[in-house]
């Protein structure tokens, strides 16, 4: 028998604001977070200079000797899980060894800023001289979950995925299997990047970022429109505090929902395109894993960035398995593409939706693409029952991911 696992914190930053409960309002009201920054214009062979940055936010909750090692997204991140454990009403035992708690939080690279810094300043100076003794710690490929364990004096288990789009996603769903081997009650799950132009020229080198709208970013990402053009590179931090049934009843925990399960894959096909048949064995998969059928699933929370491949190829997976009854609808357009964050702080939306029975629409989608149009799309929001849904996040290098949540019964 498979352990119950529910979602009993939640804590996020993002362009919309950073409470789970400003972002919520943002997405209800149909808010976009979206920037121009013209000063990016200054980067020979950058297209895009449209990015969606996180609002001024307050360090004071992080003790400043732990602020050292630091960069914006391990600060965002510890602001995030504070929220969480906050709201799962826990408070980790400093320094004392938790066999049974694990930290699962991951970025897609070290701080691309404090990088940038580093190599600017051993180029012009021909070696190490003048770089400061905590700039590693920022750079370190398990730097959120280093820097989130140094914050809370955390003493056990930690853990630090790295799979770009996918990352806190795979978090979770980690998470949750590390639950079923019955060796820990709580996993503290999620994932956190920062903005920077070197991350949307990833994007834009292989044609995937928003290149015609630097001008009028309200309305660009556009996930699944004819007139979309690729994705808005965004930052943030999410996630989310795992609990088995027993720990909950243990402690007297609240559960917001119940994380049922989820599934990932590798498709080694191509780099950077996903393909749709992978896409649909992964979120069979997820339904096997949970004991679900399609019909079981009210909402599909889809990965769709707004760019021409891939929102054609999910939509198409997505149409394979539930056909055109169930609706859909990506949260891109809303707060651009979180990278390391977006699957933690679409499952914080999902469960905001559950909790108000509001299926939330895809922003900037006026003219469905023919290529995606066999599925049923949400241009509007839609007020109705939603007991169980169904969460996609698909990374480069064909790694795939579904996950499912539920109201908590």
């Amino acid at each position: 028998m498979k352990t119950k696992v529910f979602v009993t914190g939640m804590g996020a930053l993002s362009s919309l604001g950073n409470t789970v409960e400003s972002i919520f309002q943002a997405l209800l009201q149909n808010q976009s977070g979206i920037q121009s920054f013209p000063e990016w214009k200054n980067y020979q062979g950058l297209h895009t200079h449209l990015g969606a940055p996180v609002p001024a936010y307050d360090i004071s909750k992080i003790p400043r000797s732990a602020r050292r090692t630091m960069s914006r997204m391990s600060e965002m991140a510890v602001l995030a899980t504070l929220d969480a454990l906050n709201q799962a009403q826990f408070t980790l035992q400093e320094k004392k060894y938790s066999p049974r708690i694990a930290l699962c939080l991951g970025s897609t690279t070290g701080s691309p800023d404090s990088m940038e810094a580093h190599f600017k300043k051993l180029f012009e100076k021909g070696g190490p001289e003048g770089q400061l003794g905590t700039t590693f710690f920022k750079c370190m490929s398990h730097s959120v979950v280093s820097n989130v364990a140094s914050a809370l004096g955390f003493y056990g288990t930690a853990i630090s995925p790295s799979s770009a789009c996918a990352t806190s996603a795979q978090a979770m769903i980690m998470g949750w299997e590390l639950m079923q081997t019955g060796l820990y009650d709580i996993v503290i799950a999620g994932g956190a990047d920062e903005l920077h132009y070197t991350g949307a020229a990833v994007f834009d080198i292989v044609m995937a970022a928003s290149r015609g709208y630097n001008d009028r970013p309200d309305l660009s990402p556009r996930p699944f429109d004819l007139k979309r053009d690729g994705l808005v590179i965004s930052e943030g931090a999410a996630v989310v505090v795992l609990e088995t049934e027993e720990s909950c009843k243990r402690r007297k925990a609240i559960p917001l929902a119940e994380f049922k399960g989820g599934a990932y894959s590798c498709d080694g096909t191509h780099m950077s395109q996903s393909q749709k048949s992978s896409m649909v064995e992964t979120i069979r998969e997820s339904l096997d894993r949970t004991q679900l059928s399609p019909a079981d699933i009210h909402y599909v929370n889809a990965h769709a960035t707004a760019t021409l491949y891939g929102d054609q190829e999910e939509a198409k997976a997505i149409g394979e398995v539930f056909g055109s009854r169930t609706p859909v609808s990506s949260l891109k357009g809303h707060f651009g593409h979180s990278l390391a964050a977006c699957g933690a702080l679409e499952v914080i939306a999902c469960i905001k939706m559950i909790e108000s029975q509001t299926l939330i629409r895809t922003r900037n989608l006026v003219e469905i693409d023919p290529e995606c149009a066999s599925v049923l799309h949400l241009k509007e929001h839609l007020s109705m029952p939603v007991h169980t849904v169904l969460s996609n996040n698909f990374a480069f290098g064909g790694i795939n991911s579904s996950l499912i949540l539920s109201k908590s019964s």
